[in-house]
């Protein structure tokens, strides 16, 4: 970490860690994917169809290149006759059980998974920073009763009391947010805690106190500011587990009802594998990719903030 002023500032320390972060091609794929969901997340709607609009005449439509055998019933003969079905272009990555949209629905998902991993990391990374540089500066009685309640909040299973709450206030979109934000800081905060116990006992932080700088100064002027790096990987490394969580919360039927996600369409597909494989399969790829993206970024985003790592 920087003590005080760093060497370089503004714009020029911006442009030494991308240009460490380029170095690490694999990241910029990731930060590339993850750029590219965000403007599908913002503008795709714009564009789509109503992910929720159902039409029971193009059910279980295949991919464009793919296709299926229907079998169909006469009535007037008796006999069923077997069709091939082709995906069309108007459907391109195919429809649902009901006829919706698969692109509309995976557009969708994708705004709501960046949506809660930003706004519940968002939470998180608050919480989680204040707790521990509160901590960590404050000492004595506070760090004991701080570090002690984290421990407690450790101690319960995630995501059981993930779905103990939202089981209890209702499956909506803004608790869903809330609960991951408030249950899930405590690693953050041990990490922060740590990091700020080295360097509130470095020279500019004894030099400010001696100044007369007051506590509130010197947390937000010199200890945040000094584990900012550590933030913003822990908040980049946050984010897929987030989304994950969302969407096994929407898996297993306590996702908000009035939104379309990544789960909530796994969910669905889950019961016609064996007819419309696409439904499961489809969501289940931009679940991987998006997870994959963000940890590898992370990751490259860690190495290019330590100073110690050759890249």
């Amino acid at each position: 970490m920087n003590e005080g002023k760093p060497a370089r500032s503004g714009k020029r320390l911006l442009d030494y860690y991308w240009e460490r972060l380029c170095k690490n091609r694999l990241s910029v794929v990731g930060l590339g994917f993850v750029v590219f969901l965000s403007l599908v997340g913002i503008f795709g709607p714009i564009f789509a169809p109503d992910p929720q609009k159902t039409d029971f005449m193009i059910k279980n439509l295949p991919p464009v290149g793919f296709s299926i055998e229907e079998s169909v019933y006469e009535i007037t003969t008796g006999e069923s006759t077997t069709t091939v079905v082709w995906g069309r272009p108007d459907h391109p990555l195919g429809t649902d059980s009901k006829g919706r949209d698969m692109l509309a629905m995976l557009i969708s998902g994708a705004r709501i998974s960046l949506l809660v991993g930003l706004l519940a990391t968002g939470i998180a990374i608050f919480l989680g920073t204040f707790i521990g540089v509160l901590s960590a500066f404050s000492g004595g009685w506070v760090d004991n009763v701080l570090m002690r309640f984290t421990d407690v909040m450790m101690t319960f299973p995630f995501f059981l009391l993930l779905v103990m709450i939202v089981f209890i206030f209702g499956p909506s979109l803004a608790i869903i947010v809330l609960v991951i934000g408030l249950t899930g800081w405590t690693g953050a905060a041990r990490l922060i805690r740590s990091e700020t116990l080295s360097i509130r006992t470095r020279d500019f932080v004894t030099a400010s106190k001696a100044l007369g700088a007051s506590d509130a100064r010197i947390m937000f002027h010199h200890l945040i500011p000094n584990v900012s790096s550590l933030i913003i990987v822990m908040a980049t490394l946050s984010i897929p587990g987030v989304i994950m969580a969302e969407a096994a919360l929407s898996f297993i039927g306590l996702g908000d009802p009035m939104s379309t996600s990544w789960g909530t369409i796994l969910n669905t597909g889950q019961h016609s594998l064996d007819t419309a494989w696409w439904v499961a399969v489809e969501p289940g790829i931009m679940l991987f990719l998006t997870v994959l993206s963000c940890n590898i970024f992370g990751d490259g985003l860690r190495d290019a903030f330590d100073p110690r790592a050759s890249i």
